[in-house]
């Protein structure tokens, strides 16, 4: 996939040896994936490449927030990221990713420049949690929207436990005994 050529780097005539990269990533950048969970983002990476004649090496540092929805509440919140992946590269025949191993890809030698936007996607949207809840406070009291919750709480049909079980039930319940 071709993105942007601001997330991709020319390494043709770069000289053996380790390279310093940045990119910023905001919210136009979303716009070129199918879906996403992030309603927003304002995400730094630092790169550093380490070059080879046979091998390129990347650690990212990515470090920045995202704005996800609250799946209790709704709302929206921002949800800090701050870690590092590897990606390494080595040269073959054609391109393609090695997908039963992670972060791990051959490039086409014939390549003169690596697109790092995907490998970007999937870092970022991995780092979200399954459970999407707004953090608590210092006191570690819930911060979600307490109109809403209230609100949901009201609409919710919640059974009585008490309700008396059908006697059939108990019959069933007999043959464990």
């Amino acid at each position: 996939m071709e993105v942007d050529s601001k997330y991709s780097i020319y390494f043709w005539g770069l000289a053996d040896g380790q390279h310093h990269f940045s990119f910023q990533v905001s919210k136009g950048f979303l716009a070129n994936f199918d879906k996403t969970e992030i309603n927003d983002l304002e995400i730094k990476i630092d790169a550093i490449m380490e070059k080879t004649p046979r091998h390129l090496g990347f650690t990212f540092h990515i470090q920045g927030i995202v704005n996800l929805q609250c799946d209790r509440c709704l709302d929206f919140f921002d949800f800090e990221l701050n870690f590092e992946n590897n990606l390494h590269v080595s040269f073959g025949e054609e391109t393609s990713d090695i997908t039963n191993i992670d972060d791990r890809m051959i490039l086409s030698r014939k390549e003169d420049k690596i697109d790092l936007a995907k490998h970007f996607y999937d870092y970022i949207n991995l780092q979200i949690p399954l459970q999407k809840i707004h953090p608590d406070d210092e006191k570690g009291y819930s911060t979600c929207n307490t109109e809403m919750l209230e609100n949901i709480e009201k609409h919710m049909g919640h059974e009585n436990p008490l309700k008396e079980v059908d006697p059939r039930w108990d019959k069933l319940k007999n043959l464990y005994n």
